[in-house]
């Protein structure tokens, strides 16, 4: 519904009239024709609002739409308008009609109505009119707040109904939207069409317009035709469509009906021949075509090039296409020239020898080749006329990515080798049948074996009997799984023995998501098995010891007793045979006793100058792969220049490796364990280990070190008595500080000089 003013007669009396007209059935619809410019044929018509007032007849939208808008009264309005269009088409289809556009006005008021998509649906199911013959019309206006109109036209054109851009010219005129919104027409505005036999301006505004809006793929309708003249200048300009007074003025629906034959008359008798209008449509075609068909080569990504022979040369007829620019030239550049032309004479040289070949009449002539950093794969074709050759056709992609990834595979292929070859790792890939398909060299140094003894063949073969079952379910796992694990279990020595390994299994996926094979990566864990293996030994002595030393020195003190008084009665029975048989058998009870005793007296130690942080390093290394499987992550912060030490090594180990057991237990869901080293005085050095694990309560940590009890919830506790112990043999101290769920902080201070305490 278009407003150009508002009528300032008697507002307040209209006002109060249009909100009784709808009510009392006093709006009608006007109907003016819109015809195709190109064949004459009735092409649609336009939907106009009129009112029909009792006391003054048929009222100009003029006077009552701009009221309508601020009163928000056109929202029911517009609606009733929108219906009654589609009602009415619906019927013109019934009686036979052939089917013609529906167009309707929309306000901006209705068309940012919150459930304007809604509405339109509803009508258009209710009224059971297709949406393909109903076309919105939006002034030029409403498009201001652009994203909000994208997204309400989106979901109009989802209807499947037609847009067009109403006034155009007149208004905000951006050829943003024109390029980005769904629009399907656009409609001259008819100030242009009425002045534009008279003013240059307009006419060439119209012309612009209209090869604009062709060359975007957007028809063109003129609205305002009321000469002749006006006509036949838009018909010879290519204007799609046309409607205005010199066809009809709006009619009545039964008028409308009465005068269809006449209307498709006019163009037959006052336009400009079918024969003239079809020939420069079919100039217009061919020209779109053609500049369709450059468009097209030149937004391809590759490119497009032809050349013939002309004197011996090789000249360039053709060569457009995005790898052109890319290249840095463009077809100005090539097209009339030579390739020494534009190209390095080693460059061209190589090309035209190819060229000569596909001119020779070879087929599919493939070369690759590097213009300015771009590679690219070029494939020619001969032209042949007449059984000669009389045109060279090439084309070429952009292969610049696919050169640069070979090469990154080549150098990720020499990098992963080299890593490969030379780790001491266990390396290899299984097929999904579990057979070796690569070994690395490091088998040869771990095992003994070739790395050739072992591709080919089952890796089950290689693994002792007890762990095949355990292996094979894992791995059957994560085929099914496709996710990697980690297990443990021994590897085939060639010297007939077993080594541990600790193998990490990554399973491969192909494009399609299926498992291509595994990579096994397997370190040798036998120094480490050992290791754990002493410190589990270590613990039982260290409990046996400490039970004896208890034990003994507990039946001791009774026992003295008991001897003092059965060397009394010997003086005093007449016959000592069982008195002297009980101090014989006291006497071996003593003996049994020194033996205890002995056993749990403290151990002659090795003495040796090292470095602390080295000792450390070793420790660590042994627990790395507890520590990872637990998700602990152990942070190192050693000072680098500590003086060495003197003590025994594999105590020192024992105590170090014991303390950093008990922290990876205090952390169940894993965390972090901090390892620093630093100079506690001239004297002293000190090493702390920090882990945030469950922590414990102050009277814990007052009984830790005790015979029976222990830092953790279970176990011995003679574990971190023998560090204790060995501590104290070695002139140290352990502190050890905690607060419950915020971790643990045990420090060990040794001294720097080489005296050692016995305890015993």
């Amino acid at each position: 519904m278009k407003v150009d003013h508002i009528n300032s007669d008697d507002i307040l009396q209209t006002e109060n009239n249009l909100g009784k007209a709808l009510e009392r059935n006093q709006f009608l619809l006007h109907y003016q024709p819109k015809l195709d410019l190109k064949t004459g044929k009735l092409q649609g018509a336009e939907a106009l609002l009129r009112w029909n007032h009792p006391k003054k007849g048929l009222i100009s939208p003029l006077e009552f739409i701009p009221i309508a808008e601020e009163t928000g009264q056109i929202i029911p309005i517009g609606e009733w308008v929108l219906r009654t269009a589609c009602e009415q088409g619906k019927e013109w289809l019934n009686i036979g009609i052939t089917p013609m556009v529906m167009s309707v006005n929309l306000s901006a008021r209705q068309f940012f109505q919150p459930n304007l998509v809604e509405v339109v649906q509803k009508i258009i199911e209710e009224t059971g009119f297709s949406p393909e013959y109903l076309e919105l019309e939006i002034t030029e206006s409403i498009m201001m707040n652009a994203p909000e109109v994208l997204y309400i036209l989106q979901d109009l054109k989802r209807i499947g109904l037609q847009i067009s851009l109403d006034d155009f010219g007149t208004g905000y005129s951006s050829l943003y939207y024109l390029r980005e919104f769904p629009i399907d027409k656009v409609k001259i505005d008819q100030s242009f069409v009425r002045n534009c036999m008279v003013d240059t301006k307009d006419a060439t505004i119209v012309k612009a317009i209209i090869a604009m809006s062709h060359q975007l793929q957007l028809e063109v309708i003129a609205e305002g035709i009321e000469y002749k003249d006006q006509l036949i200048f838009l018909q010879q300009n290519l204007c799609n469509h046309g409607q205005g007074y010199f066809f009809s003025k709006p009619l009545p629906p039964t008028e409308f009906i009465r005068y269809l034959v006449d209307f498709e008359k006019i163009l037959i008798k006052e336009g400009i021949s079918q024969e003239l209008s079809k020939q420069k449509w079919l100039e217009e075609e061919l020209a779109n075509a053609r500049q369709e068909l450059r468009d097209t080569v030149r937004q391809q990504q590759a490119m497009i090039f032809k050349f013939k022979e002309k004197d011996g040369r090789f000249i360039h007829t053709l060569c457009d296409g995005e790898l052109l620019y890319r290249m840095g030239f463009t077809p100005e550049s090539v097209i009339g020239k030579e390739l020494n032309d534009f190209l390095p004479p080693s460059i061209a040289k190589e090309k035209t020898e190819y060229f000569c070949r596909a001119w020779n009449g070879e087929e599919n002539v493939k070369y690759e080749a590097k213009v300015n950093g771009i590679w690219y794969l070029a494939t020619l074709r001969p032209i042949r006329r007449g059984g000669q050759v009389i045109e060279v056709i090439g084309s070429g992609v952009d292969i610049t990515h696919q050169k640069v990834m070979e090469k990154r595979l080549r150098e990720s292929e020499y990098n992963y080798r080299l890593i490969a070859e030379n780790t001491q790792d266990l390396i290899r890939v299984l097929k999904t049948s579990f057979i070796i398909k690569y070994a690395s060299p490091s088998h040869k140094f771990i095992l003994g074996y070739s790395p050739k003894c072992f591709q080919g063949n089952v890796i089950f073969d290689f693994i002792h009997p007890d762990d095949v079952q355990k292996v094979r379910l894992h791995y059957s796992q994560s085929l099914y799984t496709k996710k990697p694990f980690q297990v443990e279990y021994r590897n085939k020595h060639i010297k007939s023995d077993w080594v541990d390994v600790e193998a990490h299994v990554t399973p491969v996926l192909n494009e399609n998501g299926e498992v291509e094979y595994l990579v096994v990566v397997g370190r040798d864990i036998s120094e480490r098995k050992k290791t754990e293996e002493q410190f589990r030994k270590s613990e039982k002595l260290s409990l046996v010891g400490r039970l004896a030393s208890s034990i003994a020195h507990e039946i001791r003190n009774p026992l003295t007793t008991i001897k003092g008084f059965v060397q009394l009665l010997k003086k005093e029975v007449k016959k000592p045979l069982y008195i002297q048989t009980t101090l014989s058998e006291i006497h071996r009870i003593e003996e049994i006793l020194e033996e205890f005793i002995a056993f749990a007296k403290h151990q002659n130690h090795k003495i040796i100058e090292l470095n602390i942080n080295e000792l450390l390093k070793q420790v660590l290394n042994l627990l790395c792969s507890q520590t990872v499987m637990k998700n602990i992550e152990l942070i190192q912060d050693c000072q680098s220049d500590l003086p060495t030490i003197h003590c025994d090594e594999s105590q020192i180990k024992q105590v170090f490796i014991h303390i950093l057991h008990n922290a990876t237990e205090a952390m169940p869901n894993g965390g972090t364990i901090k390892i620093q080293t630093l100079s506690q005085d001239a004297s002293n050095i000190k090493i702390k280990f920090i882990d945030n694990g469950v922590g414990m309560s102050e009277d814990r940590i007052k009984n830790i070190g005790e015979p029976v009890y222990n830092l953790k919830e279970k176990g011995s506790g003679f574990g971190l008595m023998v560090c204790h112990k060995i501590i104290q043999e070695h002139a140290g101290t352990i502190n050890i500080k905690s607060k419950i769920n915020q971790g643990t902080t045990v420090e060990v201070i040794l001294p720097i000089s080489n005296i050692l305490i016995d305890n015993n």
